[in-house]
């Protein structure tokens, strides 16, 4: 069982910083898990539901430094990386008793429960429900454990924020329309594999308005979607393995001005934001002294979606003739900041 948590820690903290005390935790969740698997998974859910949103935001973003489409066959190439900040007030979670079926608190009074994002807390678990003895016999236990600790990173200086980097192409097509590609091929290091694909398409809408036509500055609308998916071979021969995944659609109308080598740009829209983690296989758990039992695919976890309306504000900056920086900011749920650097040909 501390074996399954291990390499929760090591697929899903994979993009953060290295974080020793990962290990401490796997004693907490072991007996979360022996408390039974739907309970198991709706702890999970809400201890690390920061870090699939994060993460889902940040894919929502970059797509774009200008309202401006490019010529026929112009095109970009940006290297883009964006941090969704996890707000404070994520690094708790409210335990809700009606979610629960094994697991009480030890005090009712204290309903907040630290994320990985948390600190430390005083909470105890009280964990109750059968245990099978022999053939047909079970026994009702009980026990209290602590509840798992956050790992403290509130407590560091600056913003917590999953990054998400990206490579895009932009290419002009027809009728002020740029298709844009994101690819990542798969790439495998060890045990774990990595790879994203997402497309999409910004439009100059503003060429069909009558009248519109001659007004100093860009408008476009722009329809974005991204995928990555991340994989951790646990015992490739049996079949067990771990799988990280998120997904993020974005639809915006984007305005820029072009003032010589700088160029301002908002952009107003919506977000739909999906995660998840699951293990899959089957795996043999240890039950009473000297027996064991076999659980199939024991951890399904759906994030919640942390998408909806967006307002961005940036501006690129051209430092050569075909290199540009941007750098913008989005107001949404996970406020987001966007860095990027590119080659641009129109």
């Amino acid at each position: 069982m501390k074996r399954i948590f291990t390499v929760i820690s090591s697929t899903l903290f994979l993009f953060l910083i290295g974080l020793e005390n990962a290990k401490s935790q796997n004693s907490d969740f072991e007996a979360v898990v022996n408390s039974g698997l739907s309970d198991a998974n709706t702890y999970l859910k809400n201890y690390m539901n920061p870090f699939g949103a994060s993460l889902g935001n940040g894919l929502a973003n970059g797509w774009y430094n200008t309202a401006k489409p490019h010529k026929t066959f112009g095109f970009d190439l940006t290297v883009t990386s964006n941090f969704a900040i996890i707000p404070d007030s994520e690094s708790q979670f409210e335990f809700i008793q009606s979610e629960y079926e094994n697991i009480t608190l030890r005090d009712p009074s204290n309903t907040m429960l630290p994320t990985f994002t948390g600190g430390e807390t005083s909470q105890g678990l009280v964990i109750s429900g059968e245990r099978e003895i022999a053939a047909g016999q079970t026994v009702q236990y009980e026990e209290t454990i602590e509840a798992p600790d956050g790992f403290g990173l509130k407590e560091l200086p600056g913003p917590i924020a999953v990054p998400t980097p990206t490579v895009q192409l932009g290419i002009g097509i027809v009728k002020n329309t740029d298709l844009i590609i994101r690819y990542t091929p798969q790439i495998n290091v060890g045990d774990l594999s990595f790879q994203s694909f997402g497309f999409g398409v910004k439009h100059d809408f503003k060429q069909w308005i009558p009248g519109m036509k001659l007004l100093p500055f860009d408008l476009s609308g722009l329809v974005g979607f991204n995928r990555i998916s991340s994989t951790y071979q646990i015992d490739e021969n049996a079949g067990q393995f771990a799988k990280f995944g998120a997904s993020a659609t974005t639809i915006q109308a984007i305005i820029s001005k072009k003032l010589l080598f700088f160029t301002p740009y908002a952009g107003l829209g919506v977000n739909i934001v999906n995660s998840n983690f699951a293990m899959k296989g089957t795996y043999e758990f240890e039950g009473e002294p000297g027996t064991t039992y076999e659980v199939t695919d024991p951890i399904n976890i759906a994030f919640d979606g942390s998408g909806g309306p967006r307002f961005t504000v940036g501006a690129r900056l051209k430092i050569l003739w075909v290199l540009a920086l941007n750098v913008d900011y989005t107001i949404q749920k996970y406020n987001t900041l966007s860095v990027g650097l590119g080659i641009n040909v129109r």
